[in-house]
C-alpha cells in the first residue's frame, strides 16, 4: 500500500530524510555526519497548479443535473437535498482529496433526524488496510461523536458497523446495494508500490521530475549561501589583530608576502545546473497541457495549441467520467432514500474550452438540415434545457404580446 502520508508530505513540499535519501535527493549533513545541515524542500509546487487547474476544470463554472422525471419535482428534490448537505464544496472536496492522493471517499445515508445527508471522508485521516475479504476504514461517522469501526463484507456488498465489537448492520443503507462507504480511485495504476484499490494522483507522473527539480535548487541555495557568507582564507598572517592588518575605509592593507581570499566553487556550476532545471520544467509542462495554458509563449503555432487543447479535453472528460458517473448514481440513491422511486440522472458541466460560438452554429446547422441532429441535442449541447425553452415558446406562441411582469402577477395570485 502506498503510504498516504507520504503523498502528503511530497504535495505539500514536506521532504523527510528518509524520502530524500530513497530517492537520491539532496541532503547535506555537517561534520558529524547526524546532524541535517540542508536538504532538499519545495521551490517549485507545479503539482498543486495542476491539481487546482484540473480540480476547476471538472467541476466547471456551471453543472446542470437532468433527471429524468416529467414533473420536475424529482430535480427540485435533489437540488434542495444537495443545497442541504452544502454539496458545491463537498463536491470539491471529494474531488481534491482524488486528484492529491489518487483516492478518495465520500458516505451516504440519513442522520438521526431521517434527514438524506451525503459527505466525504478525509481519507487520509483514516485508517485504511486490507483486512482478510474487505476493508477496515476507521473514522468518525457522526454517531454520538463515537469512533467506529467500518468493515464491507464482500460476498453481501454492504457495510455492517462494529461497535465494541459487536456488529451492527447498516440496514437502512444496505436496503439501497451500495457501501455505507464509496471509495473512489482518480485513475487505475499498474505502480506495485499501490495497493489494487488505490488510485494514482494526478500529479504522479510528474513527481520524479518535481523532486529532481527541488533538490537542484535546494543545491543551488546552498551555494548561494556559501556566497553569502563566505568562508575567507588567509595566507601568511599569524597574528589578525590591527598590529599587522591595516584598513582604511573599504581597503585592507596587508603585510608583506600575506594574502586574504573567499573560499570560492571553481569552474561554471551554475550554468549547467540552470540548464538542467529549465529542462526538466519544460519536460513537466509537456506532460500536462493545463500547465502549458500558463505560458502561451511557449507554443509554437496554433496547430500545436489544437493539439494541447485536445489533450486537455480529453483528460478533464475522463476524470468527469471517473467522478460524475458515480455521483450520479449516488444521486439516484438519494432521491430513492427521499421518495423510494429510481430516477435516471445524468450531470452536465460547462465545456472545458470555450467553443468558438458562430463556427459552432453553423456546424449545428448544418447537421440539423440533414437530419443528422435533433433540436433537443443542439439545445443541451449548447448549455439549455430542452423541456424548458419548449415550454416557454409555448406560452409565447398563445400569449404574444404577455409581458414577463403579467405572467409573474397571474402565478402569484393562483398561489394566493
Amino acid at each position: 500500500m502506498k503510504s498516504f502520508q507520504e503523498l502528503i508530505n511530497v504535495f505539500f513540499g514536506t521532504y523527510t530524510e528518509a524520502y530524500c535519501k530513497a530517492n537520491d535527493l539532496f541532503v547535506a549533513y555537517k561534520k558529524d555526519g547526524a546532524t541535517i545541515k540542508a536538504k532538499t524542500r519545495m521551490i517549485e509546487n507545479f503539482q498543486q497548479e495542476l491539481v487546482k487547474i484540473d480540480a476547476g476544470y471538472i467541476i466547471g463554472g456551471w453543472q446542470e443535473y437532468i433527471v429524468d422525471d416529467e414533473t420536475g419535482n424529482a430535480k427540485r428534490l435533489l437540488l434542495d437535498i444537495l443545497k442541504d448537505n452544502n454539496w458545491e464544496a463537498e463536491q470539491l472536496k471529494i474531488i481534491l482529496q482524488g486528484l492529491i492522493l489518487g483516492t478518495t471517499a465520500f458516505r451516504v445515508g440519513k442522520d438521526m433526524s431521517g434527514e438524506v445527508r451525503i459527505s466525504h471522508i478525509p481519507i487520509a485521516s483514516a485508517l485504511i488496510s486490507r483486512f482478510g475479504d474487505g476493508w477496515i476504514v476507521e473514522t468518525n461517522v457522526e454517531d454520538n461523536g463515537h469512533m467506529a469501526m467500518l468493515r464491507e463484507i464482500s460476498t453481501s456488498q454492504f457495510y455492517r458497523r462494529e461497535r465494541n465489537g459487536v456488529p451492527e448492520f447498516e440496514v437502512d443503507i444496505s436496503s439501497y446495494g451500495i457501501p455505507f462507504i464509496t471509495v473512489i480511485p482518480n485513475r487505475p495504476t499498474i505502480d506495485p508500490n499501490f495497493s489494487s484499490w488505490q488510485g494514482e494522483p494526478e500529479w504522479r507522473t510528474i513527481q520524479p521530475q518535481l523532486d529532481e527539480i527541488n533538490s537542484s535548487y535546494s543545491r543551488l541555495s546552498m551555494i548561494e549561501d556559501r556566497y553569502a557568507n563566505p568562508l575567507l582564507i588567509v595566507k601568511g598572517i599569524i597574528d589578525t589583530s590591527d598590529s599587522e592588518i591595516k584598513k582604511d575605509s573599504n581597503v585592507l592593507y596587508l603585510p608583506e608576502g600575506s594574502d586574504i581570499s573567499f573560499l570560492e566553487y571553481q569552474g561554471n556550476i551554475l550554468s549547467p545546473c540552470l540548464e538542467k532545471i529549465r529542462e526538466l520544467k519544460q519536460s513537466v509542462k509537456n506532460k500536462c497541457p493545463e500547465l502549458i495554458l500558463q505560458d502561451l509563449t511557449a507554443v509554437n503555432s496554433g496547430y500545436a495549441l489544437k493539439i494541447r487543447l485536445q489533450s486537455l479535453k480529453r483528460k478533464i472528460s475522463t476524470l468527469r467520467a471517473t467522478y460524475f458517473s458515480v455521483f450520479e448514481n449516488y444521486f439516484n440513491v438519494l432521491l430513492k432514500m427521499a421518495t423510494g422511486n429510481d430516477y435516471a440522472i445524468s450531470i452536465k458541466a460547462e465545456d472545458v474550452i470555450p467553443e468558438d460560438t458562430e463556427s459552432l452554429l453553423k456546424e449545428y446547422i448544418a447537421l440539423r438540415g440533414l437530419g443528422i441532429l435533433s433540436d433537443r441535442t443542439i439545445a443541451e449541447s449548447l448549455g439549455y434545457d430542452y423541456d424548458e425553452e419548449q415550454e416557454e415558446i409555448a406560452k409565447e406562441v398563445l400569449n404574444p404580446n404577455k409581458t414577463q411582469e403579467e405572467e409573474k402577477t397571474e402565478e402569484a395570485g393562483v398561489e394566493e
